[in-house]
């Protein structure tokens, strides 16, 4: 039997995260009041060549959009807790839920 992906409310994805690429780490909180994003957004806009603003969820990961509302990268759900995108560049970068 197939299993279906199922599509997490902004609520269940709100809260504090770490975007790392090898070792280094920006601190990002996705906020659930109109899906915004904190934090380091400096320092993720260094990895993925423009500033993320926003947030969605989607039933297979996490889309970060720039203040135009495009979408900049989406991020694929390995396990709970973890995201994965490559970057322009071709580096890989995780999101990860802070403990």
């Amino acid at each position: 039997m197939a299993s279906s992906l199922v599509l997490p409310t902004a609520a269940q994805l709100a809260g504090q995260w770490e975007l790392k690429q090898q070792d280094q780490v920006c601190a990002l909180k996705l906020v659930e009041q109109a899906n915004a994003l904190e934090g380091d957004i400096a320092c993720a806009e260094q990895w993925l060549g423009d500033k993320p603003q926003t947030w969605s969820p989607t039933p297979d990961g996490i889309w970060l959009f720039n203040a135009e509302g495009s979408g900049i990268t989406h991020l694929n759900r390995q396990k709970e807790g973890d995201y994965q995108a490559r970057t322009k560049d071709g580096e890989v970068v995780t999101l990860q839920r802070k403990p």
